[in-house]
């Protein structure tokens, strides 16, 4: 059901190696929009000790945690858009994460006009976790690098420019996001099962009780590339089959498209919803969302057939998109759109919508 694609001859091989890879993947983004991949450059930057070492930022005692929090959730802080977003974050108190920037890597370009999605990132204390930001710096890379070579694979198996996508993420702003879930110790608290308020976060799948920590939902970007950290939960909904589990490949990857490049792409590429279901273990996982300047413009791709659509910027749809989720709700007004801008997804009445 979901591909599993060696991706090594994408990187440093003959141009006849690298042509099936590119069909392998044009065929999973077309067909299923999830794959997982091996075959990833630099393995020791981003195995499982590299994910260890980047994961001991939650190791952080709680009541240092705080200097790094959103302004959402603590007020005195200036960070709104990078940072920790805590457990208060979400009402089943399920997970906490801390989101990375390209400054991780790069000086942040300087004429940015103050675009907020360039905010700096912050960082715990050196002294606290040795090592921790040259560990996460090299898996930033290592990233990066990764998604320029989906993008451009997918490029050649659909007769684009190469270039056209490697353009765009010059000055990119790709995130790189830390997740914890919390374990519940003892299986799930009965007073918590029974909570009316809370009953939509569980539900029962293959005569089990599961706790739905990351509800269904399709990514609203182009490309994320996610480290499960060998815990599994994950799920696709498959089309005329219904959920399944998506493979825990050690030493691998999974690979989503999201609907920002389902609409790119005329629907061409598919963009499949996904949640995560928990039964109590702790878990943690590493996404990356590859993203590009937020003044790209989006608009249709070179491709035959293409249904026309009004062109806007990247970070407008990025904006719009993430200050309706939790560790950013309440944030649209601070960042008004910088060219026209419609959501993208509203189509025209008697238009179908992108899958």
């Amino acid at each position: 059901m979901i591909p599993e694609i060696d991706l090594s001859p994408l990187f440093g091989s003959a141009a006849t190696d690298r042509a099936a890879v590119d069909q392998a993947i044009l065929k999973a983004a077309y067909e299923t929009g999830f794959m997982t991949i091996t075959g990833t450059p630099h393995p020791e930057t981003v195995g499982r000790d590299a994910c260890d070492s980047i994961l001991r930022l939650f190791d952080m005692p709680k009541d240092q945690q705080r200097s790094l929090w959103k302004k959402n959730f603590a007020p005195e802080n200036p960070n709104l858009y990078r940072g920790w977003f805590p457990l208060e974050s979400d009402t089943p108190l399920s997970r906490e994460g801390f989101e990375l920037g390209p400054d991780l890597v790069r000086e942040l370009p300087g004429d940015h006009n103050n675009d907020l999605l360039y905010e700096p990132s912050v960082f715990p204390p050196l002294d606290m976790f040795p090592n921790w930001r040259d560990d996460t710096a090299a898996y930033y890379r290592t990233m990066e690098e990764v998604g320029y070579a989906i993008l451009a694979s997918l490029s050649r198996a659909m007769g684009i420019d190469e270039s056209m996508f490697r353009e765009s993420f010059r000055d990119g702003i790709s995130t790189l996001r830390l997740l914890h879930y919390p374990g519940r110790d003892a299986g799930y608290d009965e007073a918590v099962l029974e909570a009316p308020e809370l009953e939509k976060y569980f539900m029962s799948w293959n005569d089990e009780r599961y706790e739905v920590v990351c509800g269904a939902h399709v990514d609203s970007g182009l490309v994320t590339i996610l480290a499960q950290c060998d815990s599994g939960g994950l799920q696709v909904k498959a089309q005329d089959v219904g959920w399944v589990d998506v493979p825990v490949t050690p030493g691998g990857f999974v690979v989503n498209f999201g609907g920002l490049l389902a609409r790119w792409t005329g629907g061409r590429v598919r963009a499949t919803k996904h949640r995560v279901l928990s039964q109590g273990a702790e878990r943690f996982s590493i996404p990356f969302f590859f993203e590009p300047r937020p003044n790209t413009v989006i608009a249709p791709l070179p491709l035959n057939g293409i249904d026309p659509f009004e062109p806007f910027e990247f970070g407008d749809h990025l904006w719009a998109t993430t200050t309706k989720f939790p560790e950013n709700y309440g944030l649209g007004h601070l960042r008004p759109a910088r060219a026209p801008y419609r959501d993208p997804f509203l189509k025209p009445q008697g238009a179908s919508a992108v899958e």
